[in-house]
């Protein structure tokens, strides 16, 4: 039967301890990227106007807040994971984070004309153009 008289120094333990803590910074990465960025939005011009889908996974109506001038949009979104009343965290991996993101457009909108909704996670914004904003036909008459 075999037995270790003395223990042999791991030469390698060191370089698979920070080996581990790298592929841990790494795998973080990704979550905070989507934090820093926000939600991924589409903005489409419809000729009559803007509309504006964003993802918002987990925020509620109350949870967003719009403003719109002439110029642009603004929109603002901050999820706060509780557990219910009564209960207690045992392990908590959906963080809490807060977005933010501004968009301009090429011609005004009207301020006063703005639909939001909110569906399954999909914040949908449609936005009207100012009357004076929305390109005009003209018809072209002959000089004689």
């Amino acid at each position: 039967m075999f037995t270790q008289l003395f223990r042999v120094a791991d030469p390698y333990h060191d370089l698979r301890h920070l080996q581990r803590q790298m592929a841990a910074m790494f795998d973080d990465l990704p979550r905070a990227r989507r934090r820093a960025f926000g939600p991924a939005i589409d903005v489409l011009d419809e000729g009559e106007g803007y509309r504006l889908v964003a993802d918002v996974p987990g925020l509620r109506p109350e949870d967003l807040e719009i403003d719109v001038t002439e110029d642009g949009i603004t929109i603002r979104g901050e999820r706060k994971p509780k557990a219910p009343e009564g209960y207690s965290v045992h392990r908590r991996e959906r963080e809490e984070f807060r977005i933010a993101r501004s968009f301009t457009f090429p011609s005004k909108v009207d301020p006063d004309a703005v639909d939001a909704t909110l569906d399954h996670g999909v914040l949908t914004i449609t936005l009207a153009k100012r009357a004076d904003a929305k390109p005009r036909s003209i018809t072209v008459r002959s000089a004689a």
